[in-house]
């Protein structure tokens, strides 16, 4: 509030804080702005869920190319032909799986929300031998995608990568 004094030559004692208010905001503003780059990391990734937490969902399943021929989804042998029932299945448990989840946190979720989130987790793991050729892995790659099973990664042995890098 302002007040004119009676005496030119008397000191102002007040102390005047809107100036002091509109640094504080400017300093406010700008620290909210670059905290979301601050916080934000140099490269996006998606790091993986680990099976072994206190959720029993399990979010990915692996598919094992051998050099014979011989297909395994886990620990068990299909025949080739039988793949994609395989991941049908897979993906049907999938989605069940999360259904019975999202129930039990006491959210109703309609088929297609269902249907999409099992898109989004469900994740193949792919472990092809060195000599399994790569239109053979596409196959497999395109049958888990015509089902909904969109996400994919391959396993790798990283000491075989060492032992075969050239010398520097």
């Amino acid at each position: 509030m302002a007040y004119a004094t009676q005496n030119p030559d008397e000191l102002i004692t007040g102390i005047n804080v809107v100036p002091l208010v509109d640094i504080v905001l400017v300093l406010l503003i700008i620290f909210m702005v670059t905290a979301n780059f601050i916080v934000k990391p140099a490269i996006d990734m998606e790091l993986p869920k680990a099976d072994t937490g206190d959720s029993k969902e399990r979010n990915q399943f692996s598919l094992l190319l051998g050099k014979d021929g011989s297909v395994a989804i886990g620990e068990n042998r299909i025949d080739e032909a039988a793949a994609p029932a395989e991941f049908q299945r897979l993906f049907d448990e999938f989605v069940e799986e999360k259904r019975r989840s999202a129930e039990a946190e006491g959210r109703d979720l309609s088929g297609n929300q269902l249907t999409l989130l099992a898109r989004q987790e469900l994740t193949m793991v792919l472990q092809a031998d060195a000599d399994v050729s790569h239109g053979r892995v596409i196959h497999f790659i395109d049958e888990a995608r015509q089902v909904g099973i969109l996400k994919y990664a391959f396993n790798v042995d990283p000491t075989a990568a060492d032992a075969s890098a050239p010398a520097r």
